[in-house]
């Protein structure tokens, strides 16, 4: 009798090595550029920028089994001395996600300023030379056979097993109550609403505080020095939330005088400078929107909130909040030619 040995069916989701490799890549660098512009841009229209930085965090978690058992096991193997390289970058990827997570639920929210979306932020800045580093240390040179169904499928249901995840997630955040829930589409968190007292103070990089006098202090406006007390008479209420890169968003009832009252129209942009030296510049068309402010609810700004007077920009993430400023000036620079959030 003719014994025949019948193979069993490759499975068409059974990836190479290669082609795993190429997917958590595009994965990887999927939520590195996703997350700086959900970080970057305003808070309307971001939802799909932080649902699909989301998405691409969870479809490392999903190809993760996969690379182990294709790359890593054999590479380990090999005893290489740059592996321990290669398992830290493994492992920051994935505490990058995990405090995604926890922060995105609200199953942690941090020891005091110190957030798990900021600790997430710095681990993914880590990452990315790390990335650079183990694709030039371990190419995957892509062949013509690689792209082929098993790669548009397996890179198909990594995707859609991501969304699922995202998707189900969000929904188990929302039956289950956790403060996550209520996080705006930014993936901040309230914090202390209406109670100025008690919202951070909270400044950008080494950013820190002047301690010059509210009665010395010099503002400059087209250049004119103007008044505090001006200002003040002159300002009017408005409600406006100041959503901060650092996790959270905090709405208040602040003191305002529009720079479309202070500044001519002819400029094609305006620049506004800090006493710490940190500067944006904003389009002259978005002057009626963008407000000086002075205080809140009538009660004058605390010095960690930019006392003597700071911008409100709603809409906008805080970096565009400049605090403790010294001059308003014109300028024929137009605001695009500036990175979103300054470097330092």
């Amino acid at each position: 009798t003719e014994v025949r040995r019948v193979m069993p069916a490759r499975r068409i989701t059974a990836l190479s090595g290669r082609q795993t490799n190429l997917l958590l890549s595009i994965a990887v660098f999927g939520a590195l550029v996703t997350g700086v512009i959900s970080w970057a841009v305003g808070t309307s229209g971001v939802r799909w920028w932080t649902f699909t930085h989301a998405m691409c965090g969870f479809a490392v978690i999903v190809l993760t089994p996969l690379k182990i058992r294709k790359s890593v096991r054999p590479g380990l193997r090999r005893k290489r001395a740059s592996r321990f390289v290669s398992i830290a970058f493994g492992v920051t990827i994935l505490a990058t996600v995990v405090l995604g997570v926890l922060h995105a639920t609200g199953l942690w929210v941090g020891i005091g300023y110190w957030t798990p979306l900021w600790t997430h932020i710095l681990l993914a800045f880590i990452c990315a030379p790390l990335l650079i580093w183990h694709m030039w240390a371990r190419p995957a040179r892509l062949r013509a056979v690689d792209v082929d169904r098993r790669l548009i499928l397996g890179g198909s249901l990594a995707v859609l097993s991501a969304a699922s995840i995202a998707v189900a997630g969000e929904l188990a955040v929302r039956a289950i109550g956790l403060s996550g829930s209520r996080r705006a589409a930014t993936g901040s968190h309230e914090v202390a609403s209406f109670d100025p007292d008690a919202m951070p103070t909270v400044s950008w990089l080494n950013d820190s505080a002047p301690t010059t006098p509210t009665d010395e202090w010099q503002l400059c406006i087209d250049g004119t020095t103007i008044s505090i007390n001006d200002l003040r008479r002159r300002s009017t209420p408005l409600t406006a939330a100041l959503d901060c890169t650092g996790g959270w968003f905090s709405e208040q009832r602040w003191d305002v005088v529009p720079i479309s009252e202070l500044l001519p129209a002819d400029a094609r942009s305006f620049e506004v400078a800090s006493a710490t030296g940190y500067r944006r510049i904003y389009a002259m068309s978005e002057a009626s929107k963008i407000f000086v402010g002075v205080g809140y609810d009538g009660r004058d700004l605390r010095r960690g909130h930019g006392a003597p007077v700071r911008i409100v920009a709603p809409g906008r993430r805080g970096p565009w909040w400049v605090k403790w400023v010294v001059s308003i000036e014109p300028t024929d620079r137009p605001s695009w030619l500036q990175l979103p959030f300054p470097p330092t």
